[in-house]
């Protein structure tokens, strides 16, 4: 086991964002404490900064009396969603028992100190504020899911089958270009592993596994049930431990068939291996659809990472992503974190209540049948995110779609490549490091892993998700929300820039002044420039009889140069 020696409130509030600071420059405690509406420069950064009550009533919730006294073992803790997990157990049961959570070494770094700079992270800021020595509660234990057994020592094993009550199964590589060995190795084996260890725990209440909304993306309308996989799980475990890397490469597309990565791929077979092996035990499974910034808790728009959408809304606020393959009028189904979370900590409670052991319930957290989100709706962030500003801007920001991809290529190269060319071409002049072209090597390989998703849609059944709420009683709605159809988007992205800035790009709105006037003029350029194109296109189709290459000028800049 690991021990805890250090404090998240002993930080240097001058390396906090702004949001968690007790005390701010005068500028922004104006800003904060100020009165504003929705049509005011300011209001973004002071719906941001103003105060985001997250204390927990405990009385009267039955889901929190479920938990007082627990022990948890969470796996995939210092992933997005396990931070967020062993937040909102600490702070909604202060009496909540031990919480397991299995750190790895990682590039040669001791576990001792990944778990140290885990609990120093940002989200649990709040939480030490409300529960002080809430760090007693978490205890490590090093174990790695490239290894056989977990790479669990006897020792820890024994301390987590002899005390363990819940389990919440969220570890997995999220890779969508995994090597197949590698996603066979962590998001199949690791759970048949973990569900062995699950069956040799002997106070277990409930079983957890995390799943995805789209591991069965094969299909167009998915179910809250479960569907046979592509492969049987222990011929795909054989087959990745007999063949070389070179053969699995090669045979992978085929064996993917229609499942358009690794991961879905991974995630579908280790729900039949869930079905196949946790029968007997009291187990649930949870699918969320695309996991957003949080809408509320701990910190309001959170977010620690550029996977999907969030990927898309970064890359154009920043000025270096202007055209992706994206269907504008598809859904886009996606559901805040902490909405993830809430379910997640309610379907266990309901699973280990019910504790029919027979089933296993499937809950599709999604929010495309109450509470539809489409592609273009995207575009809701840029309405009070276009008043943030940031001092790491590269050009003007915007998102331009199409569902051609030929058209895109063309586009892509006019707007991405060329830039980059030019770019990195002065930068070597002048004796440094290029940047831009193997930055967009990387965006273009994001861009079309996500392209599947961003130009399908699916229809989700959440039958289950939708009873396991009404089931709630008024406190445990109250303290664990996960209901979609009270979300209202636009207010939902009014924050979106300003925390991608603080908790993303780690610019801080102590350069609030510096981002907007680079913002304004990088708009100013960009307009300019956007000005010279069209008339001297014009001037050239005067001029010239090859008016069909001015024509192509003037059509892509007013169409993809002008937001």
């Amino acid at each position: 086991m690991l021990e805890l020696t250090f404090s998240v409130q002993n930080m240097d509030s001058n390396i906090l964002p702004t949001v968690l600071r007790a005390s701010l420059p005068p500028k922004l405690e104006k800003i904060k404490y100020g009165s504003y509406t929705e049509n005011d420069y300011d209001y973004p950064i002071h719906l941001y900064l103003r105060e985001n009550d997250i204390t927990v009533q405990e009385d009267g919730s039955d889901i929190i009396e479920f938990l007082r006294g627990k022990n948890v073992l969470i796996t995939g803790a210092t992933g997005f969603l396990g931070k967020l997990l062993l937040e909102k157990l600490l702070r909604c049961c202060k009496d909540i028992g031990t919480i397991y959570v299995i750190i790895r070494t990682k590039k040669g770094e001791d576990p001792r100190r990944r778990l140290k700079d885990f609990l120093n992270n940002w989200v649990f800021y709040k939480l030490s504020q409300i529960h002080t020595s809430y760090k007693d509660k978490v205890v490590g234990i090093s174990g790695d899911f490239d290894l056989d057994g977990l790479g669990l020592s006897d020792d820890s094993r024994k301390i987590l089958t002899e005390n363990v009550n819940i389990i919440y199964h969220g570890a997995a590589t999220v890779r969508f270009d995994e090597p197949i060995k590698r996603a066979v190795k962590i998001n199949i084996e690791g759970c048949q592993q973990l569900i062995q260890l699950a069956r040799e725990c002997k106070k277990l209440d409930v079983f957890v596994h995390i799943s995805t909304a789209y591991s069965n993306c094969q299909e167009m309308l998915i179910k809250e049930e479960f569907y046979p996989p592509h492969i049987d799980p222990y011929k795909l475990m054989m087959m990745t431990k007999e063949l070389p890397d070179d053969i699995l490469e090669k045979i992978t597309p085929g064996m993917l068939q229609s499942i358009p990565n690794t991961y879905a791929y991974t995630k579908q077979i280790a729900e039949d291996l869930v079905k196949r092996e946790a029968v007997g035990l009291p187990a649930c499974i949870q699918r969320p659809s695309i996991v957003i910034a949080s809408a509320k808790e701990p910190i309001r728009s959170w977010v620690d990472n550029i996977y999907g959408p969030v990927g898309l809304i970064i890359g154009a606020a920043i000025g270096l992503v202007h055209i992706s393959p994206v269907n504008p009028n598809g859904l886009a189904d996606c559901v805040p974190a902490d909405f993830v979370i809430n379910n997640c900590i309610a379907a266990s409670y309901k699973t280990a209540r019910e504790r029919k052991l027979d089933q296993i319930p499937i809950y599709n957290v999604t929010s495309s049948n109450s509470n539809p989100l489409r592609w273009k709706d995207l575009f809701l962030s840029t309405k009070q995110g276009a008043k943030v500003g940031s001092k790491f801007l590269l050009s003007k920001g915007y998102l331009k779609y199409t569902t051609c991809w030929t058209w895109y290529y063309i586009v892509n190269f006019l707007l991405h490549t060329i830039p980059a060319v030019i770019v990195d071409f002065v930068l070597e002049r002048l004796g440094k490091k290029p940047l831009l072209r193997k930055a967009y090597g990387k965006i273009d390989k994001f861009i079309n892993s996500l392209a599947h998703f961003t130009l399908n849609e699916w229809k989700f059944i959440d039958e289950n998700a939708q009873s396991l709420w009404n089931e709630l009683n008024d406190t445990d709605k109250g303290i664990f929300p996960f209901d979609m159809k009270v979300l209202k988007w636009e207010e939902y992205f009014d924050t979106y820039f300003a925390a991608l800035r603080e908790f993303i790009l780690k610019d801080f709105f102590d350069t609030l002044d510096e981002g907007r006037i680079l913002m304004l003029k990088l708009d100013i350029i960009h307009y300019t420039f956007v000005t010279l194109l069209i008339g001297l296109s014009v001037y050239f189709l005067a001029k010239t009889i090859f008016c069909f290459i001015p024509l192509l000028f003037i059509s892509v800049t007013v169409f993809y140069l002008i937001p």
